[in-house]
C-alpha cells in the first residue's frame, strides 16, 4: 500500500462520520470536525498525519509525538480514558473552536495548563516547558505541517465516492494477508534449511537479544498482524532458546493458524483430554495479545493457547486492523498494561 494510503483513509473516514453527526459541522477543518466527535480520534489522526509526512528532519517527529503524548495524557486524564464522555459534549471549549489552526493552539493551552495545575506531564516546572523540545512558539513545527497536509489531501478525498473507499479498506488488506501467508509458509523452509524470511526475523531476533544482554534490559517484541505469526512460528521453533521477556501480538491470526495446526511447532494431537490448549512458547516470559472485536483479522490467543493473555482494545476505526499502531491512546494504554504485574 503507499505511504499516504492509511491518512486518506482516516480523513474520508472522519470526513464521513463528522457529516453523519448530530450536529452541523464544517468538514473542510477535518481535525476540529473530528474532535468534536472525539478528542482522541482527533489527536491519533494529527499523530498519523505528522508521522506519514517525510519531509521533516528526524527531531521534528519527535517533537511531534512528544506534543501527542502530553495530549493523549490530558485526555485519559479528564475523561477517564473515555468513561466519562469525550468530543464537544465533555470539552466545553471545544465549542469556540471553529478552525484547524485554532483546534492546535488551543489543544496546546488546555494541556499545558492542565500539566500546570496538576503535577501531571512536564510542563509543570514551568510555562515555557515546552519550548524544551525545540518547539516554535509551543507548537511542533510538523504538527503545524500536519495541519496543512491534512488539508490539502482532503481536497483530494473528498470527491471519492465512499462505497469504493469501503471496499478498498476491505478487499485489499485481506488480498495481502492471504498473499503474504501463502508466501510466507511457501519458503518458511525447515528446522535444518530455513527460509529467508526465517533467517532475517531469526537474525533480528538474536541481534535485540544481544543488545538486551549487554544493556542488561528485557527484551520486547511487538509484531502486528502477519508479523506476529511469523514472530510466534520463529520463537516456538526456530529460536526456542531465545528468551523473550514480553511478547505483544497485535491483531494477529495466531490462534487461528495454531487451530488449523500451520505452525512449524503445531502438535496435531493437542487439544485432547489432558491438554485442551496448546502451551505458549516456553521461552516467553509474558504474551499479550492484543485485538478489536471488530477487526476481523484478529482473533482471540488465549482460547488456544495456555498463559495468552487476550487484551481487547477499541480502535474506533471503520478498519479497525490498521487502527492499532496509529493511535496514540494504543501505546498508552499499552504502556500501562505492561507495567502491572503478572
Amino acid at each position: 500500500m503507499g505511504s499516504e494510503e492509511p491518512l486518506e483513509e482516516a480523513i474520508t473516514e472522519a470526513m464521513a462520520d463528522a457529516a453523519t453527526g448530530p450536529e452541523e459541522r464544517d468538514t473542510e477543518q477535518v481535525l476540529t470536525a473530528t474532535a468534536h466527535l472525539s478528542l482522541q480520534r482527533a489527536i491519533d489522526l494529527l499523530a498519523l498525519a505528522g508521522s506519514d509526512d517525510e519531509g521533516f528532519e528526524p527531531g521534528a517527529l519527535a517533537d511531534l509525538v512528544a506534543f501527542c503524548a502530553r495530549a493523549t495524557a490530558y485526555w485519559a486524564e479528564k475523561t477517564g480514558e473515555g468513561a466519562r464522555g469525550d468530543g464537544v459534549a465533555f470539552f466545553a471549549w471545544l465549542k469556540d473552536v471553529k478552525e484547524d489552526d485554532e483546534f492546535l493552539d488551543r489543544l496546546h493551552d488546555e494541556v499545558a495548563d492542565w500539566e500546570r495545575r496538576t503535577d501531571c506531564g512536564t510542563a509543570v516546572a514551568s510555562p515555557r516547558q515546552w519550548e524544551s523540545f525545540a518547539l516554535e512558539g509551543g507548537l511542533p513545527a510538523r504538527a503545524i505541517r500536519a495541519v496543512h497536509r491534512l488539508r490539502a489531501l482532503h481536497v483530494s478525498t473528498r470527491t471519492r465516492p465512499l462505497a469504493a473507499g469501503v471496499r478498498r479498506w476491505a478487499a485489499r488488506p485481506l488480498a495481502l494477508l492471504m498473499g503474504d501467508v501463502m508466501g510466507y509458509f511457501a519458503e518458511r523452509g525447515t528446522l535444518d534449511a530455513p527460509g529467508r524470511i526465517v533467517e532475517r526475523i531469526a537474525g533480528s531476533i538474536d541481534e535485540a537479544a544481544r543488545d538486551a544482554a549487554l544493556r542488561g534490559e528485557p527484551l520486547v517484541i511487538l509484531a502486528h498482524s502477519m508479523g506476529g505469526n511469523i514472530v510466534h512460528d520463529v520463537l516456538s521453533a526456530f529460536r526456542p532458546d531465545v528468551r523473550i521477556d514480553l511478547l505483544v501480538t497485535v491483531g494477529t491470526q495466531v490462534g487461528l493458524f495454531e487451530e488449523l495446526k500451520l505452525f512449524a511447532s503445531s502438535d496435531h494431537k493437542v487439544p485432547n483430554a489432558c491438554r485442551p490448549k496448546a502451551d505458549a512458547p516456553p521461552n516467553v516470559g509474558r504474551w499479550l495479545n492484543v485485538l478489536d472485536r471488530s477487526d476481523p483479522l484478529a482473533f482471540a490467543a488465549a482460547p488456544v493457547f495456555a498463559g495468552a493473555e487476550d487484551v481487547v482494545f477499541r480502535t474506533g476505526a471503520w478498519w479497525a486492523h490498521t487502527g492499532y499502531l496509529t493511535s496514540c491512546d494504543f501505546h498508552s494504554r499499552l504502556a500501562r498494561r505492561v507495567g502491572q504485574p503478572t
